[in-house]
């Protein structure tokens, strides 16, 4: 595949297939068929974690922070793979992304939810795996490792599946129209000449190399 830059043991680093939403938009994905990265193997989860770790320090690097998204639906049919969306911000805006995420997800939240009980759920202490049940389609956002979000979704039919991508969108000023149509395929030409300026900035940080020296 031309958009894949990075591969480990279980999962591997790729450009998205579709126009990214910023420079620098990747995403991790488990190899086998997976739902959710709340219900993979300890050794997957370990991998995402080291692709995220060196993510970070490639962005801080050209003074960028990450936010890492999962959006998890339609468990019951198997239909969609685990994906994690990493998106750098510049600092500046970063620092303000918790305020803008909670704030869109506790306005979505009124539209969504039947009842209160699970509003936002802070994964900063626990994390998500101590945060919520196996098995619950959710929404994820992570700032950095430590800090994040999740909320479980009572109505699938009700969740816009681009939630997280225009949060950031309002976020970064970009035009609003990119929020209503789907985001468009980009020639190949142009994915291969950004999957080999990407893959530049990431040799210095590619943990994978080590796994076959």
């Amino acid at each position: 595949m031309h958009l894949t830059v990075s591969i480990a043991n279980f999962t591997y680093l790729m450009l998205p297939q579709r126009q990214p939403v910023v420079p620098g938009h990747c995403c991790i994905l488990p190899i086998h068929h997976e739902s959710a990265t709340r219900t993979v193997d300890d050794n997957v989860w370990v991998e995402i974690r080291n692709f995220k770790k060196c993510l970070i320090m490639m962005l801080a690097k050209q003074e960028k922070e990450v936010v890492f998204l999962e959006t998890v639906m339609g468990l019951a049919q198997q239909r969609r793979h685990c994906m994690v969306e990493c998106i750098p911000l510049p600092q500046d805006i970063a620092k303000e992304a918790p305020l803008y995420f909670k704030k869109a997800i506790d306005e979505a939240e009124d539209e969504w939810s039947q009842h209160n009980a699970k509003k936002l759920i802070d994964t900063s202490q626990k994390g998500l795996r101590n945060s919520i049940p196996k098995n619950f389609p959710y929404f994820h956002v992570e700032f950095g490792l430590n800090k994040g979000f999740v909320h479980v979704i009572d109505d699938e039919t009700q969740l816009n599946g681009s939630l997280g991508f225009n949060v950031l969108r309002g976020m970064l000023q970009l035009a609003d129209e990119d929020m209503y149509r789907r985001r468009r395929y980009e020639a190949v030409e142009v994915q291969k000449q950004a999957v080999a300026s990407f893959a530049k900035e990431w040799e210095p940080f590619n943990w994978t190399k080590q796994l076959r020296e």
